[in-house]
């Protein structure tokens, strides 16, 4: 029996975002989003078996390369231990599985640890000892500089002084350490180029490897980048062809992506183990978050998403379709055609919504970001916009939780932000609003749930989807789209211009009761006069007419919001 010491890891994939994205190719940023997902499966468990088969070797143990299974992952059953069965029921931990495992002549030849989960971008391990898990990563950082060049993984460790007692404090003792780490992170690239060296245009990495399918010399990263995407690439991520995703090429060649990610998803996490401290229930109620999590923000958030797709397809639509990008964990990140971008996120945020988190009463929430661009247009800049839309919905609901929180009502609330890429993409978003319209911007728009009993409380500056709507229901009642549009010129140029707009195409319909549903919507008070306080007004109506041709200009015969409001 040994008397060493347990010691606890956590793996971080730095610069996940950069790594990514660093191209404008979609199969290298789809291949470089699942090689950090595959990272470990395919580095770090192939690098723990090596080692223990050199240590078997080398103490004259007999064992096969079958026999070999080096780190447990408690999602891959068929390594599992015969007893371990017995002892863990499904995909629970055991402490005292797991010292069984450790201590066991057979199985401590066989196993350098075991997995404990997986989930909040980060990767634990518990190995038998120091030694192991120092070794283990000399052989895992090789690999990961031969084969993907780039990507860098930051490992931070402690030792478990008094064993598997209390895995709160283990846990923020290696966070402590782990802050300390990233602090003295080298941020040294591996060597470059020569002058003499050709160097990938975009990235700068020399040019060492020749692709057969692009017929092109690419890098050490591109390759693996493209040898990934081409190794995980099925239907389930859609479409392949962008082109064929854009309504008319030539004409409306259109496409949008669309960016979701959860809600103050680190401190639920940390939430969840509530006043647990042991192994045992801690190690199992973390992984069954992990599952949750995938589960309900990601995979039947797809199924929600293809069956609207798939419906708006049986009435006649064009180009429903869709082309994932990057989706694990809390986040989904897809292309789309542009008239499809407003349903995908409605659809998701409301499905998402309608789940409680998991053994409470609170809905699940999260923001969605949405970018409009030409299908020509640099897709890594597109990305970032809509990343950035998705970040301005997630600053105003933090905003608003704490008015929420005072109020004793539920604090989660999503948030949709669009942004229609015309010029200065290479700009922040911030910057690019304030250039183009000077912060005659009613987004992000809140989404409000028919059946929420949350929607009474907002900020001031906040509009809801339904407000949205019931503005766009007054649009379409409007006779010429030509007066939609001047509406937005009007909008730009001033309040005043805006009122007498206003004014002028209500004075102008010939049909009585559109007038009377006009005035209902945008009339407050019976005192005020048509075209009156229209501040709340201008904002918003520019910002959908922006995108009405898009999302809310419905062709003849299609129902419009108005139709059974009369």
């Amino acid at each position: 029996m040994s008397n060493s010491k347990y010691a606890l890891a956590m793996y971080d994939v730095r610069g996940k975002q950069e790594y990514i994205f660093k191209t404008n190719k979609l199969k290298e940023i789809v291949g470089g989003s699942c090689i950090i997902r595959d990272c470990f499966k395919e580095y770090l468990f192939p690098s723990a078996e090596e080692y223990m088969r050199r240590k078997a070797k080398k103490e004259g143990i007999p064992l096969s390369d079958d026999e070999v299974c080096g780190i447990y992952n408690y999602n891959d059953l068929k390594n599992e231990p015969e007893y371990i069965s017995e002892i863990n029921k499904g995909k629970e931990f055991s402490q005292k599985a797991f010292e069984r495992m450790m201590q066991d002549e057979k199985c401590a030849a066989r196993y350098a640890g075991e997995v404990v989960y997986e989930g909040g971008g980060n990767f634990f391990v518990l190995y038998k000892d120091k030694e192991t898990c120092i070794e283990i990563n000399k052989i895992f950082t090789r690999k990961l500089l031969k084969e993907l060049y780039t990507l860098k993984v930051l490992c931070t460790y402690i030792e478990l002084e008094n064993g598997l007692v209390n895995f709160i404090e283990d846990r923020k003792k290696l966070y402590e350490k782990h802050r300390i780490s990233e602090a003295e992170e080298s941020v040294i690239c591996p060597v470059n180029t020569l002058p003499f060296v050709q160097v990938d245009e975009v990235t700068s990495l020399p040019l060492t490897k020749y692709n057969e399918n692009t017929r092109k010399k690419v890098s050490t990263e591109a390759e693996a980048k493209l040898a990934k995407h081409l190794d995980v690439y099925n239907e389930k991520y859609g479409e392949k062809d962008l082109d064929k995703l854009v309504t008319r090429k030539g004409e409306e060649s259109l496409l949008a992506v669309v960016y979701i990610d959860g809600n103050n998803m680190g401190a639920k996490v940390q939430n969840v183990l509530g006043t647990e401290t042991s192994y045992d229930q801690c190690v199992k109620k973390l992984r069954e978050t992990s599952e949750f999590i995938q589960k309900n923000y990601v995979e039947d958030r797809i199924k929600d998403i293809d069956q609207m797709l798939e419906e708006k397809a049986k009435k006649g639509k064009k180009k429903a379709g869709k082309r994932l990008v990057v989706f694990a964990g809390d986040e989904i990140n897809l292309i789309c055609n542009a008239r499809d971008a407003y349903d995908i996120a409605k659809t998701y945020l409301k499905g998402l919504h309608q789940v409680s988190w998991k053994d409470s009463t609170e809905p699940c929430s999260a923001c969605a970001g949405i970018a409009i661009f030409h299908s020509h247009a640099p897709y890594a800049q597109a990305y970032k916009v809509a990343e950035e839309c998705c970040e301005s919905g997630k600053t105003r609901m933090k905003k608003l939780e704490k008015a929420r929180e005072k109020e004793g009502k539920s604090k989660e609330v999503c948030y949709i932000d669009v942004h229609y890429c015309q010029k200065g993409i290479g700009m922040s978003l911030d910057d690019i609003r304030e250039k183009e319209v000077g912060g005659l911007i009613s987004k992000p728009w809140l989404l409000d749930m028919e059946d929420e009993k949350n929607t009474t409380s907002k900020m001031p500056e906040d509009i809801t989807i339904m407000e949205i709507e019931k503005v766009v229901e007054a649009l379409q009642m409007i006779e010429s789209r030509t007066n939609v549009k001047d509406l937005a010129v009007a909008a730009k140029l001033s309040e005043g211009a805006f009122n007498l707009e206003m004014r002028r195409i209500y004075a102008h319909q010939s049909d009585e009761d559109i007038k009377r549903r006009m005035k209902e919507i945008f009339v407050q008070e019976d005192r005020e006069e048509f075209g009156q306080k229209y501040k709340k007004y201008r904002k918003m109506i520019y910002d959908i007419v922006i995108v009405y041709d898009l999302w809310f200009r419905k062709e003849e015969g299609e129902e419009k919001y108005g139709n059974n409001s009369k």
